[in-house]
């Protein structure tokens, strides 16, 4: 609302933040009313350039809400015609996009502020005018405006990046209905078997809450239980096939999981709903590999083909 990409924090409650550490930051952010110096670069007009006119301008005229599937990489016209084989030939790598890096390798740790019943103030300031740069603009012009944010209450919390987790936060006792066949989801513990039945039987989800920013939204972190009893949901590779598998799991292992620990995680489905509430289920462990119900009793996981959407790896929650 009141700074954008690029804008710097240069200092908190009059002190340069040259003389602070990141931990001094978050400390002085979570007590009182804690003022920030914003420099903000304008965004000014060009001298000598022309101002647009009226047939140049586009303005918004309306909006509305919808759901879009892309992908990062482009392409040109030669590349869609040729298919999919030729980008297989040229090794295009599926994550285009990769997050910013430490010189290790490693993704830096963060400090999350979290503020209660915030209000911010913004006490606009001057800057430099165009064509004589400060240290910070090179001479587009810019503000320094004076941020006040009064919190009722705040709290700084300390994230490794590295090792991000899983926090079990809530449970639900359902019975989880197949669309397209109207079985429900069953489970034989001692055979580690999951089937399609007639017979609704209840499975506890578990609902997580994860401490790291996913940049695409997969779904909500979940948990299977075959309710009152210590049999769960677990995805297992064999070879280039994953398997859905019943296995016996203390509880007590699973109220925090760490992505770095496969054993674990598992056990962890993402759960994405559409608009008519019907979920499906991917696992944490395994990407692209959802539970299924097709042409079969056996409840398994497979892949989507080609994105496109079926019934088969639909499911509804009843409570």
């Amino acid at each position: 609302m009141f700074i954008r990409r690029g804008d710097k924090l240069m200092g908190i409650n009059g002190a340069d933040l040259q003389n602070i550490t990141p931990e001094e930051l978050a400390e002085a952010l979570s007590k009182g009313s804690p003022m920030l110096t914003v420099h903000k670069a304008e965004k000014n007009e060009v001298p000598g350039k022309p101002a647009p006119s009226e047939e140049d301008i586009l303005r918004p005229v309306s909006k509305e809400s919808t759901e879009l599937s892309f992908s990062w990489q482009m392409e040109n016209e030669k590349e869609v015609e040729n298919g999919e084989e030729e980008k297989d030939k040229m090794g295009i790598e599926d994550d285009i996009c990769k997050g910013n890096e430490d010189e290790d390798g490693e993704e830096g740790d963060l400090l999350f502020i979290h503020m209660i019943k915030t209000s911010i103030s913004v006490v606009k300031g001057r800057g430099c005018k165009p064509g004589s740069p400060c240290d910070g603009c090179q001479g587009t012009g810019c503000t320094f405006n004076d941020v006040v944010m009064v919190a009722e209450s705040s709290m700084v919390t300390f994230v490794p990046r590295v090792n991000v987790s899983f926090r079990l936060e809530k449970l639900a006792k359902v019975l989880l209905e197949h669309v397209p066949s109207h079985n429900y989801v069953k489970g034989i513990c001692s055979q580690k078997a999951l089937i399609s039945s007639p017979n609704p039987e209840r499975i506890t989800i578990y609902y997580y809450k994860s401490d790291g920013m996913d940049p695409s939204f997969r779904g909500m972190p979940v948990v299977l239980n075959l309710t009152d009893s210590n049999c769960f949901l677990r995805c297992c590779k064999e070879g280039d096939k994953v398997l859905l598998q019943l296995e016996t799991c203390e509880k007590q292992r699973l109220k925090q999981i760490s992505k770095s620990d496969e054993s674990t995680l598992a056990f962890v489905f993402y759960m994405k709903a559409d608009r008519t509430k019907q979920r499906k289920f991917e696992s944490a462990l395994h990407q692209g590999w959802f539970m299924n119900i097709i042409n079969s009793d056996s409840v398994q996981v497979n892949k989507l083909d080609g994105g496109r959407e079926d019934p088969s790896f639909l499911f509804i929650i009843q409570k």
